[in-house]
């Protein structure tokens, strides 16, 4: 009976040891795991940026979808676009008459002066008929004749712009042509204080860049409908049947202020016949600008 009861003292005794080691074991370790924290700190930490930019570095030159790879494949350009055609611009307005809904208006145009013999002649009949006309300018005239520009405006009469010195802008480069056109606008501003909204090219002639151009000056390119080919010494009665049998309404009409003077004699001539023609037929006269609906001058 004693033996029995010692035997189970020591067992319990056995058992009561393995459980305190088992309890001694985590704090044991506690300050092991404390201690390796501690050193991956001090020692590990300091490199890990460098091996997160080395990953962000080597995925960037990944293919998309494939593993890491010490070159990448060269993008391919698109091909070189020299050859490609250029898109068509974008049309440019021509005015060649006004609306025939505006009611029976016509508007008289005059080209390449002003000059010092047929411009004030012309002047004078529009004057004494109280008609308001449309002249456009060659700028080497208006610098020659500055006088004749200032009568031009304060008579009422709208100016446009017929380029510098009236060259085939067929010859020109689209550079050398809107400088003719700029000089111009800056002579008609500096001597009459007013910038023409509207371009009538030499000879009517424009290749699409050109057009492009004076849209980018924001001017209107305005031609005509009726030629009375006046410049060609076309005779007076003549005139007034090329203008009977082309006008409609809303119609602009070609003549020159400026020119051979034997042939403008012509022009002078049948201007007197033709303003009491038309008038007789109904048709009232009107600038171009007042005719297309446009102002008469950028500043």
């Amino acid at each position: 009976m004693l033996m029995e009861q010692a035997s189970n003292e020591r067992k319990r005794m056995t058992q009561m040891r393995r459980t305190r080691k088992k309890r001694r074991l985590p704090r044991l370790l506690l300050p092991l795991i404390v201690l390796a924290f501690a050193g991956w700190v001090v020692i590990v930490r300091p490199f890990a940026p460098h091996a997160e930019r080395n990953a962000l570095a080597s995925d960037a030159s990944r293919p998309a979808g494939g593993a890491p790879s010490e070159t990448v494949a060269a993008v391919e350009k698109p091909p070189a676009t020299a050859n490609v055609p250029k898109p068509p611009l974008a049309p440019v307005k021509v005015y060649y008459n006004g609306l025939a809904k505006d009611g029976k208006q016509v508007a008289l145009t005059f080209d390449d002066g002003p000059d010092g013999v047929a411009t004030p002649k012309i002047l004078d009949i529009l004057k004494a008929n109280h008609i308001k006309a449309t002249f456009f300018i060659v700028g080497k005239q208006a610098k020659a004749h500055p006088d004749m520009v200032r009568r031009i405006v304060k008579e009422g009469h709208a100016i446009g712009n017929h380029s510098w010195s009236h060259p085939d802008f067929g010859s020109l480069s689209t550079q050398d042509a809107k400088k003719q056109i700029e000089d111009t606008q800056d002579e008609i501003e500096a001597i009459a204080g007013v910038r023409p909204t509207l371009f009538r090219p030499p000879y009517g002639a424009l290749n699409d860049d050109k057009k492009a151009a004076v849209r980018d000056l924001d001017m209107a390119i305005v031609d005509w409908s009726v030629d009375t080919r006046d410049w060609a010494g076309t005779t007076p009665p003549n005139i007034l049947k090329l203008v009977n049998k082309e006008l409609y309404p809303g119609g602009i009409i070609l003549q020159h202020c400026a020119g051979e003077q034997e042939h403008l004699s012509n022009t002078i001539a049948a201007l007197k016949q033709l303003i009491p023609a038309l008038r007789k037929q109904g048709y009232a006269f009107v600038t171009v600008p007042k005719l297309l609906h446009l102002p008469d001058s950028q500043s």
